[in-house]
């Protein structure tokens, strides 16, 4: 579960070009909740990937546990991108 995740910056660039979609990410979550590995799945253009994983870096997460003790997890994520 998410404790932390504020969204990420939309690039300007991906705005101008009226650009929307899904970024896919699998991301490795360690111990503490914390992001420390990441890579791109599904992808979008013009900076739009490395704005979710600049976000990714920032968010927090509640632990996994394994016999109530915290592990570390692959997670695979969604982050939409959309324009208003």
């Amino acid at each position: 579960m998410r404790l932390y995740s504020p969204p990420p910056r939309y690039p300007e660039l991906a705005r101008r070009a009226r650009i929307e979609g899904r970024v896919v990410i699998e991301a490795i979550i360690d111990e503490s909740g914390r992001v420390t590995g990441s890579k791109i799945l599904a992808g979008l253009p013009l900076g739009i990937d490395q704005a979710a994983l600049e976000a990714l870096e920032s968010w927090r997460f509640e632990p996994a546990t394994l016999r109530g003790k915290p592990v570390a997890v692959f997670y695979n994520l969604t982050i939409k991108f959309e324009l208003h």
